[in-house]
C-alpha cells in the first residue's frame, strides 16, 4: 500500500467530479489542476487545515515534466487525463503510460467519459503489478469519471481500483 502524496492525489481524484461535461480535453486538465492546487495548498485561513494537504506547498502544473503529464504534482504524481476515451485512444495511452513510468512514482489515468468500457480495463489490466515486471515500481490507478455526474459535486461518478476498491492497487 502506498502512501504520502501518491495517496493524497488519489483521494482528491476520487471526490473530483468535472463541474460540466466539457468538449475539450485542455479544460479538463484546467479544471482539475485548480481543484488539486486548491485542496492541496490551501487552508482555511483561521488556522485550521481542511484539506487533505492543506498548507502543503505542493507543485500543481499542466503538461510538466520530460513525459508532458496532463497534470502533475510536485514531479511525482503523473496524471494522464482523456476525455469519452474511445478504442482509438487505446494505443496512445499505453504509450504515455509506459512515457510516465520513467518521469513520475505514481501514475493516475482519469477517463472523463468513457465510450470503450473494454479497452479501457484492457488498459488497466496491462498495467496492474502482476503483468509488468518486477523492476517497474511505479503505481498505477484508473479512475472513470461518469459524464452523467458532471456537475453534481461529491464522490460520484468514480470507479474503483484494479480491484473494485478504494484501494491505489
Amino acid at each position: 500500500m502506498i502512501g504520502g502524496i501518491g495517496s493524497e492525489v488519489w483521494d482528491l481524484i476520487q471526490r473530483w467530479n468535472p463541474s460540466q461535461v466539457y468538449d475539450h480535453e485542455r479544460k479538463y486538465q484546467s479544471e482539475l489542476q485548480e481543484y488539486l492546487d486548491r485542496e492541496l495548498n490551501e487552508s482555511s485561513g483561521m488556522g485550521i487545515d481542511f484539506g487533505v494537504g492543506a498548507g502543503g506547498g505542493h507543485a500543481v502544473s499542466t503538461e510538466r515534466g520530460t513525459a508532458y503529464g496532463d497534470v502533475v504534482v510536485d514531479d511525482t504524481v503523473g496524471i494522464e487525463l482523456k476525455r469519452n476515451f474511445s478504442n482509438s485512444q487505446k494505443r496512445k495511452l499505453r504509450g504515455q503510460l509506459e512515457d510516465y513510468a520513467e518521469n513520475y512514482d505514481f501514475v493516475i489515468a482519469c477517463a472523463c467519459g468513457v465510450e470503450d468500457t473494454d479497452g479501457w480495463h484492457e488498459v488497466e489490466q496491462k498495467f496492474s503489478r502482476q503483468n509488468r515486471g518486477v523492476m517497474d515500481m511505479t503505481e498505477y490507478q484508473f479512475i472513470i469519471k461518469r459524464r452523467g455526474t458532471f456537475g453534481e459535486g461529491g464522490q460520484d461518478g468514480t470507479s474503483g481500483g484494479l480491484f473494485g476498491g478504494d484501494s491505489f492497487f
